[in-house]
């Protein structure tokens, strides 16, 4: 959490931070610190033990002062940065720019410098800021922000649990919709037109813009063969047909910055048999995996749980390669069981076999496995928790109904 930045800046013996960017948009770790978005993005500057200092554009002062995160809030203009600017340009003027406010708070140590920018120029910023003087440095992940955003506050949960609520209500519609499908001449139509993938995608695209919600990596409605790619968005033209698999994969983000990720598979009408199986297998497996998950649980252990479940059931997962007896499997569970969510999709932690490290109370993850035959289909069921010390912590129930008849 944010207030463990002192603390974490210790250990790694960091004096202050700096985070900055033009826009907070895909900029989790400027959202973080000033605790909401900012069009036009600005500065952040924090000395280890001692209070931070905002410094954004005049047109986002009411924002970033609504926010409340930071208590010392400035412009660019307060701080003459126009006239720095006038005389040096902007590009020489913000490492300027940040090496007199370093100098102001009196850090004479490590800074690290974060941010979403272009490679090319933070690696100049670096260079620049070097030259004037500021011990600028970079950090191997997991970054000192990476960690304190890993544990979210209550307020933080109760945000990625509304996105929940209304991630939830949208599946419900499309549940709705998928089971009233009308038969009419060998096909399933929606209204007066035939049900197909693309028409799906618009009907989505419309309740997330009435529940405030935007979907910037798009959302998977997969059938048939396609539902067997795990990350296949879905082909427009694919007609919905009865015994077919559909995986319904949604990850929508609020105007706040924080995600949601929430997948269900369905099949109108009846199941078939290799069907059925593939869903009862996946749905055991994450009912296995969410009964076991709390604190002081490792995502290896997680992964390993879920893998048990599904190798029983006669399918191959990804723990044959990495014991070294399969170079790479196509059919079966082949991803990892889940990632952390907040203010990107997909960050610490990890349900992995590459994560050794014990889950915390706080920390928001999805839990995730499936099955894919290649050719044929695949499930995936996927819910969004926060971990407890006892469990987990469901932020978006949406029940798991399979065959919509």
């Amino acid at each position: 959490m944010i207030e463990h930045l002192d603390e974490e800046m210790r250990k790694r013996k960091v004096e202050a931070i700096c985070v900055l960017g033009d826009t907070t948009l895909a900029n989790p770790d400027l959202t973080y610190v000033v605790g909401g978005s900012l069009p036009r993005g600005g500065v952040y500057f924090k000395r280890a033990r001692s209070d931070s200092l905002l410094v954004t554009n005049n047109l986002d002062l009411g924002l970033a002062k609504k926010y409340g995160r930071v208590k010392r809030i400035e412009t660019f203009t307060d701080r003459g940065f126009e006239k720095l600017a006038a005389k040096h340009g902007r590009t020489k003027a913000l490492p300027l720019f940040i090496a007199s406010v370093l100098r102001e708070k009196g850090v004479k140590g490590s800074v690290v410098v974060f941010g979403r920018n272009d490679l090319a120029t933070g690696v100049n910023l670096v260079d620049e800021l070097r030259r004037v003087g500021v011990k600028a440095r970079g950090e191997s992940s997991p970054t000192i922000l990476e960690v304190a955003r890993e544990t979210k506050r209550s307020e933080e949960i109760e945000e990625i649990r509304c996105v929940g609520r209304k991630t939830a209500a949208i599946v419900d519609e499309v549940v709705e919709a998928l089971r009233n499908l009308k038969r009419k001449r060998g096909h399933l139509q929606l209204g007066r037109q035939r049900a197909t993938v693309g028409l799906f995608k618009t009907l989505i695209s419309s309740r997330f813009a009435s529940q405030e919600l935007i979907a910037p990596e798009g959302t998977i409605f997969a059938t048939g063969p396609s539902s067997a790619e795990g990350h296949n968005m879905g082909v427009s033209a694919d007609e919905i047909r009865e015994g077919r698999l559909i995986v319904f994969d949604l990850f929508p983000q609020a105007e706040t910055g924080y995600w949601f990720d929430l997948t269900r598979s369905f099949i109108v009408g009846r199941a078939d048999s290799k069907a059925r199986r593939l869903y009862d297998t996946v749905r055991e497996a994450q009912e296995a995996s969410l009964d076991f998950l709390r604190e002081g649980v490792t995502g290896e252990e997680a992964m390993s749980r879920a893998c048990g479940v599904i190798e029983r059931a006669g399918f191959r997962t990804l723990r044959e390669i990495y014991q070294g007896r399969a170079k790479s499997i196509g059919s079966g569970f082949n991803h990892s069981l889940g990632h952390g969510v907040g203010l990107t999709i997909g960050e610490r932690p990890y349900l992995s076999f590459l994560s050794k490290d014990r889950l915390k109370r706080r920390e928001v993850v999805t839990v995730e496995p499936g099955v894919y035959l290649r050719g044929y289909g695949g499930v995936r069921i996927e819910d969004t928790v926060a971990i407890t010390h006892k469990g987990v912590d469901n932020l978006g129930r949406v029940s798991n109904e399979f065959e919509l008849a």
